[in-house]
C-alpha cells in the first residue's frame, strides 16, 4: 500500500482538473454541465429509469453486505438500478458521448486513440449498501505504469456525503490493485471485504464532473436519504481493450443512422490501427441490424 496523496478541492481551472487527475488520481470539475443540458439529461435518466421498471426490464443492486449483488426484473428486489447503453435511450447523452471535457480527459489519461467502453446511469436509493473499494481496471491482473482505462461521473443531483456520494482514495493510482477477499460466514453467506483504508468523500453540486483513473481505488457510497441520487457515467478504454458494454453489437440501427463518423469511431466502429476490431473485406462496419431485443428510450 502507498502513500495517500493530498485530496484535491473541486475546481473550475480544467488546467488544475489535469494536474489533479495526475497527481492525486481524480478531480472534480465544477459546472461542467450548463443549467439546462443538467435537467435536460437528469429528466431522461429518472424517465427511462421509471419506464424500464414499469416494463419489467430494469436492473438491481445493491441490497446486500457486498453492495454488487444484481437482479433483472420489474419487482426492485435491491434498492439502486442501472441503466445500460444510454445512446439507445435518448438522442440527448450523445452531448456526454462527444463533450468536450471528457473528449480531453480521455485523451491525457489514455492518449488520443481511446474508445467509449460503456455510457450507462446508476440510481443509488435508501437501503442500498456501499461498494466495496475497488479499481475500474480490476480485471487486469497486474498494475500498470498508466491507466488502460478511466471514467467520468457527471453528478446530476449534488453529491453528499449523506446520499452516498463517491469515496476515493487519493494517491492509489499508483498503488497495487486493491486486494478484495471474499469472506464465509457459518451459514454459508459470502460477502466482499474491501482493504482497510479511510477514503475521501468527492461532495461537489449537481453540474459537477468527476474525473478519475481507472485504476484509482473508490467506491459509491450508501444513500442514507430519501431522495434517489441519480448520475451518469461515461467509461472509456484504451482502443486495444474489450469495451464494457458491446456497443456495436447493442447500438440500434435508428440510433447509428443519426451518428457522425466521428462518434461512430469514438463508440467503436473502426478498426484501430487498421488491424485490430476489422471485419475483412472491409475496415469498418456500416451497420448493425444484429439486435431485435435492445431497449430503447422509454417512459412510464
Amino acid at each position: 500500500m502507498g502513500k495517500i496523496s493530498r485530496t484535491p478541492a473541486p475546481t473550475r481551472d480544467i488546467e488544475q482538473l489535469k494536474l489533479d487527475v495526475r497527481e492525486c488520481g481524480y478531480g472534480v470539475l465544477l459546472d461542467a454541465l450548463p443549467p439546462t443540458l443538467l435537467e435536460q439529461i437528469r429528466t431522461r435518466v429518472l424517465e427511462q429509469a421509471a419506464g424500464e421498471r414499469a416494463k419489467g426490464v430494469s436492473f438491481h443492486f445493491g441490497d446486500d453486505r457486498s453492495g454488487m449483488p444484481s437482479v433483472k426484473g420489474g419487482a426492485a428486489v435491491a434498492p439502486n438500478q442501472r441503466l445500460s447503453n444510454l445512446l439507445n435511450k435518448g438522442a440527448i447523452f450523445r452531448q456526454l458521448l462527444m463533450h468536450p471535457l471528457a473528449r480531453d480527459m480521455a485523451a491525457q489519461i489514455l492518449g488520443p486513440q481511446h474508445l467509449l467502453s460503456s455510457l450507462s446511469a446508476m440510481i443509488m436509493s435508501k437501503g442500498g449498501v456501499a461498494q466495496v473499494l475497488h479499481s475500474d481496471q480490476q480485471y487486469v491482473p497486474f498494475a500498470t505504469p498508466s491507466a488502460v482505462v478511466c471514467n467520468i461521473v457527471w453528478m446530476l443531483v449534488d453529491f453528499t456525503r449523506e446520499n452516498g456520494a463517491t469515496r476515493l482514495v487519493p494517491g492509489s493510482h499508483l498503488w497495487e490493485p486493491p486486494a478484495i477477499r471474499v469472506e464465509v460466514d457459518e451459514a454459508g453467506g459470502q460477502r466482499l471485504v474491501q482493504p482497510e483504508v479511510k477514503p475521501v468523500i468527492a461532495e461537489a453540486p449537481a453540474g459537477s464532473a468527476l474525473v478519475f483513473d481507472g485504476r484509482i481505488w473508490h467506491g459509491a457510497g450508501a444513500n442514507q436519504t430519501d431522495t434517489p441520487r441519480p448520475a451518469v457515467f461515461s467509461y472509456y478504454c484504451a482502443p486495444y481493450l474489450r469495451q464494457q458494454e458491446n456497443i456495436p453489437l447493442s447500438l440500434l440501427d435508428e440510433v447509428y443512422a443519426e451518428l457522425s463518423e466521428a462518434e461512430r469511431a469514438v463508440i467503436g466502429f473502426e478498426a484501430h490501427g487498421r488491424s485490430l476490431g476489422r471485419i475483412a473485406p472491409a475496415l469498418r462496419r456500416t451497420n448493425t441490424n444484429w439486435v431485435d431485443k435492445a431497449v430503447g428510450l422509454m417512459r412510464a
